[in-house]
């Protein structure tokens, strides 16, 4: 058996009428490496081998499925996929979206270059995707995007880390003690790119490994993601002990200036009552994670390396199901 230079780690949970569509996009890709695909089983009812059953003997790659039952979120379900790569340069992509025909080898060139990066994505709405592969990737890759090296556009305090399209080495995510089962099902990803920057690491974007993201686009669905997104910026901030270096203002004076927002909403035309419901809902998130997380002043717990074991503790694993090309 070829031993794979590129471990493509996919968390699932409930990824059953989804998965299909990514393995497709993993299966046409332009002058890439070897690699493996690792699907890690977060939902024991999802059906999982089922849905993937038309890539088992794929030629374009060796495809594992692995079990991550025991926490549900994809901090652990991530770890789990690290622990059982058997490449050295990592790739993590989502169930549920699409990547370009160049996602591999442009990913596993960035890893090389940067060790660490974050990737580019297109958001997408729901019908290219119900159409099938093809119209996805006409919607966002054509042409598939050649290889440039990542470059470092993230300044700023807490550099932003796109969970589904990023890549590491393995030894940089042991390194780092992988994801933070803390973070469960926000900010995980940004929490592992403080860590890495702390650590010394860039944390560049490489803007030519892209993916077709499918987006949540409904007012309410942004509302909760704009909420919880602030409550986890809030846990991360206390976590690491920087509350006091937030560009975010205090809870208090944030919720006061939405007041102010709402007030004059019939008299400025150029902000919109969406507008301002988002600004809401980063407000009561920024509140909600202050008062949860800060109050007493004590950090919450958190719990990096869920899931992380060594990898000879996985040979013969009855419950990874192991296919090869």
């Amino acid at each position: 058996m070829t031993s794979p230079k590129v471990s493509v780690i996919i968390p699932c949970f409930k990824a059953h009428s989804t998965i299909a569509l990514q393995l497709a996009s993993l299966s046409d890709q332009i002058d890439a490496p070897p690699f493996e695909v690792i699907l890690v089983d977060n939902d024991a009812a999802q059906r999982l081998h089922e849905a993937a059953a038309g890539y088992l003997h794929s030629s374009a790659f060796e495809l594992r499925i692995v079990n991550a039952h025991e926490h549900q979120g994809s901090s652990y379900a991530r770890n789990v996929g690290i622990s059982h790569a058997r490449a050295e340069s990592l790739l993590f992509c989502d169930a549920d979206d699409v990547v370009s025909r160049t996602w591999v080898r442009n990913g596993h060139l960035s890893t090389l270059d940067s060790g660490f990066w974050s990737g580019g994505s297109t958001l997408l709405a729901e019908e290219p995707f119900a159409a099938g592969l093809e119209a996805v990737r006409r919607a966002f890759d054509t042409p598939p995007p050649d290889w440039h090296a990542p470059t470092d556009k993230q300044p700023g305090l807490l550099p932003v880390l796109m969970a589904g399209n990023f890549g590491s080495f393995r030894s940089t995510l042991l390194e780092l003690q992988g994801f933070d089962q803390g973070f469960a099902y926000y900010g995980d990803d940004n929490d592992l790119a403080f860590r890495a920057r702390r650590a010394g690491h860039r944390v560049p974007v490489a803007e030519t490994v892209r993916i077709g993201y499918r987006g949540k686009q409904s007012t309410r669905q942004r509302m909760r993601r704009g909420f919880h997104d602030a409550r986890a910026r809030q846990r991360l901030l206390i976590v690491h002990g920087i509350t006091s270096q937030s560009p975010v203002p205090p809870w208090p004076v944030d919720i006061a200036r939405c007041l102010a927002a709402t007030i004059l909403i019939p008299f400025r035309r150029s902000v919109s009552p969406f507008d301002v419901a988002m600004r809401w809902s980063h407000a009561l998130g920024n509140a909600s994670g202050a008062l949860r997380f800060g109050w007493p002043r004590t950090a919450p717990p958190s719990t990096p390396g869920l899931g992380l074991t060594a990898p000879s503790a996985h040979h013969g694993n009855p419950s990874e199901a192991r296919t090869t090309a």
